[in-house]
């Protein structure tokens, strides 16, 4: 699995033309810091709504609300992004994304990328471009819904508003906060779902799709039989064999004649009409089976195109994952005379090529890439809406096709009903030719639901066999999480520990503990619970308001620890905490609190960390901890 990263190295807020806010950050322990209401939560807000978090019409914050957009650029998984969202209340506005910094200047509007909040068949949404950036697969909840960023936000975002006693950030929709979605969350980021599951949570999407189809279909086929539902096909093949026998016997009665020159001028008119039909049908049928084949090909042709452009896109990306791993080639020998190559300080840079010295050009190797993935993905849309067309040409030439059969037959029957008729004033004759019409006609409603049921009983065999994969692909995902049980053990044991080693320490002033619950706090005592959203020490999950927070934060912190050392966590090794001083905080408890977290970060710069603080220790409030000054007036400059 890619240790995915994720980190802001610049933020920047724009209004009329003008940033009214423009700060680099870095890795490591990001702290914002000023005096009280002066905007430093604003600043996590917008952060959190760049990197795809909502935020309603009614949480919105002065003079955020104000300013047209924000720009961000940002590292992921070590390349440089540049990413730019609209502020617009009450909606949900895309995500243009490009590759390289922000100060990199371009002029192709081709080179950003803008994607929307929902996915499509023709454009990724900018949850799937962000996963895909960070080499997440898709994901899916245990009620299927996708996970999108807005979610996995409400973890790596530690807000303000929401209670103390809960772990994720509130959510005002209660279907996108179920115990299943907060589990799913927590899953996914800590890397407990193991790749087995992903995968049979997929084929049960789309078996549970499949099955959804598949009933819709046979509901439909039941309205359509009505009252003959319950007929069987041997039924209707029995009558169709008895109104054929009934026909050939009519046909083969000589019918009453009466010659006259007249009627055989007429019947001979028609007989030509007729025929004239039957030859018109006869070519648009070659036609119509021409143009099938014709079409057929092209079916294919989309198809092995598609399977190309999936294993196109899989190398590139595969390629790179090792080019992040492995780094660039350095050769011993010169591939060209094979002399062995001579190093020197300069071949040692890693801003140039050891073997040609050519300069490394990161942001342009990056945008390279970023432009052949846009460009296979495009492709690929743009073949997949192709192929759909070629498949309703398929089916509308299939349809064709039977329409044609249909009034083929029909003609050719009345030609052999004609030539039996001498004189079409017969009475008898007329009869004759209306009871076969008739019988030919009933046969040909037989005929349409011998096709139905006989679609009905593979759609029931196939709602059968759906049924059955279901149901154990339910028993493979419930043996696989079984099998998952170890590592589940092991990371919350990991979480627990850094908890307590967070909560333990905690003393007044007078050296007394702020809770006796957390002084006396073992591993086995930590309980978190994400489905129903808490975590409980020794049995409690309500402390005073601050020590909520306390207790609030050091879940979050770590978490972001245990990634640090941990390959299998999804957690991007990021976290934004907006909750320092929350509940009534003292200056010493939150100092204290400050000093745990330069303790469990010492010697780490492979994360990032930004929180505010009104309150900050003397020891980050300086440039090498802070973003910007220390601010005494807003925070964005209007």
């Amino acid at each position: 699995m890619i240790k995915s990263t994720l980190s802001i190295e610049r933020f920047i807020v724009k209004k009329s033309g003008f940033s009214v806010y423009d700060e680099k950050f870095h890795k490591g322990i990001n702290v914002i810091r000023g005096d009280h209401s002066v905007g430093k939560t604003t600043i996590l807000e917008l952060i959190f709504y760049i990197l795809g978090g909502e935020i309603k019409d009614n949480q919105w914050l002065y003079p955020a609300d104000k300013c047209d957009y924000v720009c961000c650029q940002v590292n992921i998984n070590g390349n440089s992004f540049t990413i730019k969202r609209n502020i617009e209340k009450g909606k949900i506005p895309p995500i243009s994304i490009r590759s390289g910094s922000y100060d990199e200047e371009t002029s192709d509007v081709e080179a950003w990328g803008n994607y929307g909040p929902r996915r499509s068949d023709e454009k990724m949404s900018f949850s799937q471009k962000f996963f895909e950036l960070l080499g997440w697969e898709g994901h899916k909840t245990e009620d299927y819904a996708n996970l999108t960023m807005h979610q996995i936000l409400r973890f790596l975002y530690v807000d303000q508003e929401t209670a103390s006693t809960k772990i994720f950030r509130a959510e005002d929709n209660p279907r996108a906060d179920s115990e299943g979605t907060r589990l799913a969350i927590a899953e996914f980021l800590l890397g407990l779902d193991n790749l087995d599951t992903h995968q049979l949570r997929q084929e049960l999407l789309i078996a549970e799709r499949e099955y959804e189809r598949v009933a819709s279909d046979l509901a439909a086929m039941y309205k359509i039989l009505g009252e003959d539902s319950a007929v069987t096909l041997q039924t209707l093949q029995l009558n169709i064999a008895s109104n054929i026998a009934e026909i050939i016997k009519l046909r083969s009665t000589p019918p009453e004649t009466i010659v006259s020159s007249n009627a055989d001028q007429a019947r001979i008119s028609e007989f030509q009409r007729i025929q004239s039909h039957i030859d018109t049908y006869i070519r648009q049928l070659q036609s119509f089976q021409s143009d099938l084949f014709l079409v057929n090909g092209e079916i294919v042709d989309c198809q092995l195109f598609e399977k190309s452009l999936q294993f196109r896109k899989k190398s590139l990306l595969e390629s790179k994952a090792a080019y992040e791993t492995v780094g660039l080639l350095k050769y011993s020998q010169c591939p060209c005379c094979l002399n062995e190559v001579v190093k020197s300080d300069f071949s040692e840079t890693s801003a140039n090529c050891h073997l040609c010295k050519s300069p490394i050009e990161g942001d342009k190797h990056n945008s390279n890439y970023m432009e052949l993935l846009n460009e296979l993905d495009f492709q690929l849309l743009s073949n997949k809406k192709v192929l759909q067309d070629h498949i309703e040409h398929k089916i509308g030439l299939e349809s064709s096709i039977e329409i044609c059969k249909l009034n083929l037959a029909n003609a050719q029957s009345k030609i052999s009903e004609f030539t039996g008729l001498f004189d079409p004033a017969s009475h008898a004759a007329l009869e004759r030719a209306q009871k076969i019409g008739f019988l030919e006609s009933e046969n040909i409603n037989h005929e349409k639901k011998v096709r139905i049921i006989t679609d009905l009983d593979a759609h029931k065999l196939k709602k059968l066999d759906l049924i059955a994969d279901i149901s154990k692909i339910k028993e493979l995902i419930q043996s696989a999480s079984a099998a998952n049980k170890k590592r589940r053990e092991t990371v919350y044991h990991g979480i627990a520990e850094n908890v307590v080693s967070i909560l333990q320490p905690e003393r007044r002033v007078n050296g007394e503990p702020y809770e006796e619950e957390f002084a006396e706090s073992s591993t086995g005592e930590v309980e978190i619970d994400f489905a129903k959203d808490r975590m409980l020490i020794n049995g409690r999950v309500k402390f005073s308001g601050s020590s909520n927070y306390i207790k609030k934060n050091s879940l979050h912190i770590s978490a972001l620890l245990e990634s640090l050392d941990d390959p299998n966590y999804r957690l991007p090794r990021f976290l934004l905490v907006d909750a320092i001083e929350n509940g009534g905080m003292k200056e010493y408890r939150s100092h204290n609190f400050q000093r745990a977290l330069i303790n469990c970060f010492k010697d780490r710069s492979d994360f990032q960390l930004i929180f505010c603080t009104s309150m900050v220790l003397d020891e980050l409030n300086n440039e090498k901890f802070g973003v910007g000054p220390f601010y005494s007036g807003n925070v964005l400059n209007i």
